[in-house]
């Protein structure tokens, strides 16, 4: 079976039957993101007729200088989108018209695609050593990541005696067949592909780091781009408190380099610790819980009906054996949190108690994701004017009433049990240019620059447009059977 990954933007958990759909993300639109959620599909798009098209496909589709993209690859981007399409439910182009739309939106995808190469190449920008260390690192990187994916599959083809030296190569030899198998095309050749990707990804941020080199702003813009800003935050933010959250997270990780400069009534700061059963238990926690749902309805309608006692004694007996095997399931993590709970009265920081506990059994959380990332130092932001609907009931209502400092008792939703400390309320009001005009001139800086940057990729698409040399014949009978 293919197995394929789903893209997402928080966290990654591998899906196996979601990974060729990222491989050709990956390769036809240069897409590597974060990875979450399993998606459960056991279908393989259907495969293109196979017709020899070699020669044909060697031919040039267009040529940009001394780049070139070649009729196959045009071919295979289209057979993909076909493929997918399908996949979906979607039917695929069939008219001259059709064919020709997709056509030309793969070419123009394309031939966008090598823009920058291409200007870098006229420029003079080549990547650096310590660049192509570091793409060679990510491919490395992503590779071991696919082969992870695997490893049940190894162990249970070499045993439970294997090493984990001896997993990680077999897995790799899997991941490399199916990648051929799907493909059809050696493993070498797909992973060129990655790599170039990946090469011209870090071509693209040497280019943008060398041209924001040339891009300025005068205490006079940077003070008018923070008025302009600050109006649209505050009128944003008072809008949807969610915005002044994303605001906040985005340039607390780096996504953004615009800090929030309005704060609206109602946010204060705290600190979570979650404890989660381990997933398998969460499947039966959960399996439990229907079964005693059903289980109640039954039993109240022959308690209405006045029928059947012998069932109703059967159905109390089934639930309180269900309640307590969910109780047995719940009290390891609960005995976890409690000791936490008391480590954190006695002074121990949050993110000690969770570099200390998630080495144990069980699943634990730290909402602030402070370890391995830097970026993020354990601290998030309760909406607490009204509710906050990332976080569960029983969380908010109580977490909006502590006092600074305060630390919770252990809290209990569905399977999960956490643990807050208040750290701060966030006073509302508007931040002051001259407070902190080196940090606000250079988040203004940094728009000029993303800006400044959209503007010349367009100049120089149109400018490639106008350069590159176009072979329709070449590629006219893709998409025609």
């Amino acid at each position: 079976m293919v197995r394929v990954y789903k893209i997402r933007k928080e966290r990654r958990i591998v899906s196996k039957k979601l990974l060729a759909l990222l491989l050709c993300a990956l390769l036809l639109l240069s897409l590597v993101g974060c990875l979450e959620d399993k998606a459960e599909s056991e279908t393989k798009p259907a495969a293109t007729a196979a017709v020899d098209t070699s020669k044909e496909d060697a031919l040039p589709a267009f040529t940009l200088g001394d780049f070139t993209v070649t009729v196959g690859e045009v071919r295979s981007s289209y057979n993909t989108i076909v493929e997918y399409m399908g996949y979906y439910g979607v039917a695929a182009p069939s008219t001259a018209e059709e064919i020709k739309q997709y056509k030309d939106m793969i070419i123009e995808d394309l031939l966008n695609a090598k823009v920058l190469p291409w200007k870098a190449q006229q420029m003079g920008i080549e990547l650096t050593e310590e660049k192509k260390e570091q793409v060679a690192r990510q491919v490395e990187e992503l590779i071991a990541e696919y082969a992870g994916d695997y490893l049940d599959d190894a162990k249970a083809e070499l045993g439970e005696q294997a090493n984990a030296a001896e997993l990680a190569k077999k897995a790799r030899e899997i991941l490399e067949k199916e990648v051929e198998e799907y493909f059809n095309k050696p493993f070498s050749e797909w992973l060129e592909e990655v790599t170039t990707s990946y090469s011209e990804s870090a071509l693209t941020e040497l280019m943008q780091e060398k041209f924001n080199e040339g891009v300025s702003v005068t205490e006079e813009q940077a003070k008018n781009w923070f008025d302009g800003e600050l109006a649209e935050q505050k009128e944003s933010f008072d809008k949807d408190y969610t915005a002044y959250k994303a605001q906040v997270e985005a340039y607390r990780l780096g996504e953004s380099d615009v800090p929030a400069l309005y704060t609206p009534e109602g946010f204060a700061q705290m600190q979570v610790l979650t404890f989660d059963i381990d997933e398998k238990d969460s499947a039966a926690f959960s399996a439990n819980e229907l079964e005693m749902t059903n289980l109640e309805t039954e039993y109240g309608k022959l308690v209405l009906r006045g029928e059947n006692e012998e069932r109703q004694a059967e159905i109390l007996a089934r639930y309180k054996e269900l309640q307590a095997t969910n109780a047995e399931l719940l009290t390891k993590n609960s005995e976890k949190g409690q000791k936490a709970r008391a480590d954190a009265l006695n002074g121990m920081d949050f993110t000690e108690i969770y570099t200390t506990y998630s080495k144990e059994e069980g699943a634990m959380g730290y909402y602030g994701y402070a370890e391995d990332e830097p970026k993020r130092d354990g601290v998030v932001t309760f909406y607490i004017k009204d509710k906050d609907t990332e976080w569960p009931e029983e969380v908010w209502t109580v977490a909006k009433d502590m006092k600074e400092g305060e630390i919770s008792e252990l809290l209990q939703a569905g399977d999960s049990f956490y643990l807050i400390k208040r750290l701060k309320d966030l006073p509302a009001g508007e931040a002051v240019f001259d407070d902190d005009v080196a940090a606000y001139t250079a988040a203004a800086l940094s728009t000029q620059q993303a800006k400044e940057w959209e503007a010349v990729q367009e100049d120089w698409q149109n400018e490639a447009r106008n350069a590159a040399v176009f072979y329709e014949d070449n590629y006219a009978s893709v998409g025609v059977k």
